[in-house]
């Protein structure tokens, strides 16, 4: 029985984009027909609904835009966090993050093989908001112990903590972070020191209109004011 031909799906762009791209088998023996539901053929039937997807996405990059400049406009007594905000705020965005559109902030950020410091704002399309702390390497050394000191305020503040090995999954699921508050010390210590990573997170709901800025800029006030009081 032939097996079908693997063909490669492109979001035609190289580099970054092609995370995007999916692989597939084609069955030649299945019909050619394209084989959608009458839901789906109206639905790809309507340009509505995905020029307005269009559009939020567009609006949540320049939300975004704001947020990246009132970020830049609160300044740091340390000077290893005024030497890393030197590097300019990042905004990325993409189409298939678990399926589903997505726009990303980083700052401040500093991406290393070895040491990373990011503080990343996510806009997941259908999910929610979030903010994330991301330390390795020699940026968990530095700030690690403050953290510890200082977690009530992460607590309060709603943040959890990573406890999957994978530092690049993103979502605030059962399996891959523990909220804080509950959590006694020598929790805390023992899921900080499993991996040479330390990843802290907090979400925002979609439904809060106006106020959606101002959570978030409280939530990354948060988490630079307690690595500014090092």
């Amino acid at each position: 029985m032939n097996a079908g031909a693997k063909l490669q799906l492109s979001s035609g762009h190289s580099g970054e984009g092609a995370a995007d791209a999916a692989s597939f088998y084609h069955n030649p023996n299945s019909p050619a027909g394209w084989d959608l539901t009458p839901e789906e053929r109206a639905f790809a039937a309507e340009p509505a609904w995905m020029l307005m997807k269009n559009r939020i996405v567009g609006k949540t990059v320049s939300f975004f835009g704001g947020l990246a400049t009132s970020m830049q406009q609160r300044t740091s007594g340390d000077p290893h966090l005024s030497e890393i905000r030197q590097t300019p705020p990042k905004i990325s965005r993409g189409e298939n993050f678990q399926g589903l559109p997505w726009v990303v902030l980083d700052y401040p950020r500093r991406f290393g093989k070895q040491d990373i410091f990011a503080v990343r704002t996510l806009f997941w399309w259908g999910k929610y908001f979030s903010v994330t702390l991301h330390l390795k390497g020699s940026y968990k050394a530095r700030w690690w112990q403050t953290i510890r000191e200082r977690s009530d305020e992460l607590e309060a503040a709603g943040f959890h903590i990573g406890i999957a090995g994978n530092e690049w999954r993103h979502e605030l699921e059962d399996d891959n972070y523990r909220p804080l508050k509950g959590m006694n010390a020598a929790e805390r210590e023992s899921i900080a020191g499993a991996h040479d990573f330390l990843k802290l997170s907090a979400k925002c709901g979609l439904s809060h209109g106006d106020e959606t800025g101002p959570l978030l800029l409280r939530l990354h006030d948060t988490v630079m004011g307690v690595l500014e009081s090092r």
